[in-house]
Order: C-alpha cells, then sequence, then structure tokens
C-alpha cells in the first residue's frame, strides 16, 4: 500500500491518498454505506481505534499503559517533548538531542526542570525555531553558552513575552 501526504496546513486536516485493491475498496465503500458514513470517518474511526488499543509498553501494566491521547496536544512542540521525554516511546537520535537540548534550557520550556508542567506560550513561539536553536547550541555551547538563551529570550520579546533568566 502506498502512502502520499499532501503539504500540511497549521490547523487544518491533511489529505492523504491510499492505493487499495479492489476487494479492500469495496470493503471500505461496504462500510461506509451500511454505517452512513463517509469513506474518511470510517477510516478515521479505524485508525482511532487502532491507537486507543496500541499502548506504550510500560513493564507489563497494560491496565494504566499510555497510548496516543497521553502524548497528543495540540500544540507541535509540546507532542514532541511529550514522546521523547518516554524512552519507551523509543525516540530517535534528533529527538533525544532535542530533549536534551530542552533540558539544558529547562527555563524556557517548562517550570521546573522535570518537565512535568510546559510552558505553553514559550513553546508555540519558540517551536518553529528549534532547528536553528539547536544548530546555535551545536555550534556556541563550547564557546558561548548564553548564546542561544540570548537568542531565544529575544524570539520571546518580539511574541510580548517576559524573558527567562538563565
Amino acid at each position: 500500500m502506498a502512502i502520499q501526504r499532501a503539504q500540511k496546513k497549521a490547523g487544518k486536516s491533511e489529505s492523504l491518498t491510499i492505493r487499495l485493491d479492489p476487494k479492500m475498496r469495496f470493503a471500505l465503500e461496504f462500510v461506509a454505506r451500511l454505517n452512513g458514513q463517509t469513506i474518511t470517518k470510517v477510516i478515521e474511526r479505524a485508525v482511532t481505534d487502532a491507537a486507543d488499543r496500541t499502548k506504550v509498553d510500560n513493564g507489563g501494566n497494560d491496565y494504566d499503559a499510555p497510548n496516543w491521547r497521553t502524548y497528543w496536544d495540540v500544540s507541535d512542540g509540546i507532542r514532541a517533548i511529550k514522546l521523547a521525554s518516554d524512552e519507551n516511546t523509543h525516540p530517535t537520535f534528533e529527538e533525544e538531542e532535542m530533549l536534551d537540548f530542552i533540558r539544558q534550557h529547562w527555563r524556557f520550556f517548562s517550570i521546573d526542570d522535570s518537565l512535568r508542567v510546559l510552558k505553553r506560550d514559550n513553546i508555540d513561539v519558540l517551536w518553529p525555531m528549534m532547528p536553528r536553536f539547536i544548530e546555535w547550541w551545536r555550534d556556541h555551547k563550547s564557546s558561548d553558552r548564553f548564546y542561544v538563551a540570548r537568542m531565544m529570550n529575544h524570539t520571546l520579546a518580539e511574541a510580548g513575552l517576559d524573558p527567562v533568566s538563565e
């Protein structure tokens, strides 16, 4: 099955193109017809049902095991931080590097260093520039450890938010 994604627009649904063999196409149309739903709604419900049943392994306790709803947030940044913070979701190297950066600069992203209560406004402003901040961190951490903090404070100030003291 081939899958192709359309360009993502903030706050909007995405278009997804899938290739189905005739049998799957018929089955999909059959379910939609009997349930009085659109094909899109049938697929959305099937994915949601499967995602609800898929649990993150947390040592065998399936009852309290988190699923996708534990990590979901309307904010891309908060979702990414939640996912990267749980080693049971198998973060990539890039996610681990991002999380290390956030832990080094936790005052910009959270009210405490455990990252339990995140600063939504700051994250929403800083998140689009995270790749640049991380690149600057790589380039300057050995020579000017406060360079990125100054850049993040500048970005927050431009958005009308209070600066953070490091």
